[in-house]
């Protein structure tokens, strides 16, 4: 099970959010009142969405951050590799250069392995299915209550 950290189920949240008011600037102040989140990982999770490229911020007294992308260009799959790194069902297979450096040195059951090329195959088809989810799309049906107890799978 892919189980997203709390920045990401934060990021998702604001992305939402501030996808709703596409003329004007949305404050962390904002998101964090309007989902009872705590202030401070709100805040840092809209600097990590802006260092990012996915939001952009815009100073001044009346400041705050707008989308940058639009969510319908961005994929699951891409989320969830900005904000967590490179995805894997197992740690044996995945896009991540540590990944295919221990490839290199080889898995710990070696070729003793049966299931390897199936896992690599379960791998891809996950990366597939999630890139074939626009942040667009998925915003459209989210709970934010799902993402606030935790319980977000990709399956609701």
């Amino acid at each position: 099970m892919i189980k997203l950290n709390r920045m990401t189920e934060y990021g998702l949240m604001a992305l939402r959010h501030i996808s709703r008011k596409p003329a004007a600037v949305t404050s962390a102040r904002e998101i964090a009142d309007s989902y009872d989140l705590p202030f401070e990982i709100t805040a840092k999770t809209l600097q990590r969405l802006k260092e990012k490229g996915l939001i952009q911020s815009a100073h001044g007294a009346k400041g705050g951050y707008t989308l940058q992308r639009p969510l319908e260009d961005i994929s699951l799959a891409e989320f969830l590799e900005l904000m967590e790194g490179p995805q894997s069902v197992v740690a044996c297979y995945g896009p991540s250069e540590k990944l295919k450096e221990k490839k290199k040195a080889g898995c710990e059951y070696g070729r003793r392995c049966e299931i390897k090329h199936m896992m690599n195959d379960l791998n891809s088809r996950v990366f597939k299915f999630l890139s074939e989810i626009q942040l667009s799309e998925l915003s459209k049906n989210l709970d934010h209550r799902l993402l606030v107890s935790g319980s977000l799978s990709l399956t609701e």
